[in-house]
This record gives C-alpha cells, structure tokens and sequence, in this order.
C-alpha cells in the first residue's frame, strides 16, 4: 500500500506543477472588455436625434439668457448710461404750463332783421354759444308833420287859428295828445321834401312853422345770443343782462 500511496503523491505533484505550467492557476482575463460594443441602428438613430436636439436647447438658452440680462450687467454699459445722465442733466428743464384762463361768455341783443331769412344769413358760421329770437315792437318812421307851436292857453290856440286862417291855410286841426298836444297840424307828408318845401311856403308867408318826424308802432324780429364778444354784421348790437340768455 505503501508504494501505492507514494505513486499518487507523486502524481498530484506532477499534475500541480503541470496546471502551474500550463497557467491553469492564473485568473483569467477578461478579453470582452477590449472588444467593441455592439451599437444597434436604432440606438445610433436615437442618439443622433438626442444630440441634435441638446444643440437647438443650447441655442435657445443662450438666446433667452441674454434677452433676458439687464443693461446693466453688461461690461460697456455703464459709460453709456453715465452718457445718457449727462445729457440729461444738461437738458433745459421745461417750462411751467400756461394756465389758461376761462373763457367769459356774455349775452347780448342783435336786430331789427327784416325776416327770419335774414336772421339765419346772419348767424350762419357765428361762434355763438346760444341764440334765440324773439318779436319786439319798435318805432319806425311814418311820414313827415308840419305843425304851429301849441299855445299857452285855449284863448291863444283861437287867436292863433284864426291868424292861419286868415292867410289861406284851411286844413287846420289840434293835436289831442302826446308831445304835440295843443299845436296846430298844417299838413302830413309821406316825403321829407314835400314837408320841406311846404314849410317854407309857409314861412313866405309869415308862418314859422316847425317839422317833426312821426314814427309808428310794429313788431320787429330781434335775437339773443351768448358769445365772449359782439359780432360783425351791419346790425345793431348792444349788451343785455345775462338772465335774458337763460
């Protein structure tokens, strides 16, 4: 048994030295680190894609970061704003506003007109803040009176008629009333110069008679109307009291 054991000593020597030759008791390499990995198409499309779009990303960031960045930070732009002050407090300062004062507006009376025609001629293109018109009557010229001075008392109104009478003037008649009243009426004229020249008939006579013009009562169209001064026209204008334009 003896020689048997030793014989396998023996052979397990000579097999630990054959594995220790043959590298058997080295650790492995691992070789598949080294290789190339394998890349499929659709994984390299996919990068590809991915990487395009990191780039655009890139881009818009940087975009949107200096957008985004006041004036200020930027390195040069502190000269231009000191510039900028400058001319700025060089700059004359402006002057006060004028405060206008409020416009006064008066009332005022305009006419006689002839008919409404004329009335709106008249204030066609007006800067009238209001108008209204109204009827008024007024005195316009009639004709013409040659009359005798009244009289003190009834006894020398006679006596005076009597004297007309006996140098041929016939149509003799008193004025009743008014600034007349009393005087002897020797003849009314529509013209002036028919009254002129019968006067002076009757001054060859002897006769100082006197000439007055009479008027007559009608209604006349007038308007009153605001404004902040009288306006042009040929027609008589004057002032009223601001209540009548209310």
């Amino acid at each position: 048994m003896r020689p048997v054991f030793l014989l396998l000593c023996l052979a397990n020597v000579l097999f630990f030295f054959w594995q220790f030759h043959f590298g058997a008791l080295t650790p492995a390499t691992d070789r598949s680190s080294e290789l190339p990995p394998i890349l499929l198409v659709e994984e390299r499309d996919a990068a590809r894609r991915g990487a395009a779009i990191s780039q655009v990303l890139d881009r818009n960031t940087a975009a949107l970061q200096r957008l985004a960045a006041p004036d200020f930070l930027l390195p040069s732009q502190p000269q231009r704003l000191a510039g900028v002050t400058g001319a700025a407090e060089n700059k004359p300062p402006r002057p006060a506003a004028v405060k206008r004062e409020p416009v006064r507006i008066n009332c005022y009376e305009a006419g006689p007109f002839a008919d409404d025609a004329e009335l709106q001629r008249w204030l066609k293109g007006k800067p009238l803040v209001s108008a209204q018109s109204f009827y008024r009557e007024i005195a316009v010229p009639a004709d013409y009176q040659v009359y005798y001075p009244a009289a003190k008392d009834a006894e020398q109104s006679r006596i005076n008629k009597m004297m007309l009478q006996a140098k041929g003037i016939a149509d003799i008649w008193m004025v009743p009333e008014g600034e007349l009243k009393g005087a002897l009426s020797l003849g009314v004229f529509v013209e002036k110069d028919r009254a002129l020249s019968f006067r002076e008939q009757l001054a060859a006579r002897g006769i100082r008679a006197e000439l007055r013009q009479r008027s007559k009562a009608r209604q006349a169209l007038f308007v009153r109307f605001g404004a902040s001064r009288t306006m042009t026209g040929g027609v008589a204008q004057q002032r009223v009291p601001a209540a009548d334009c209310d």
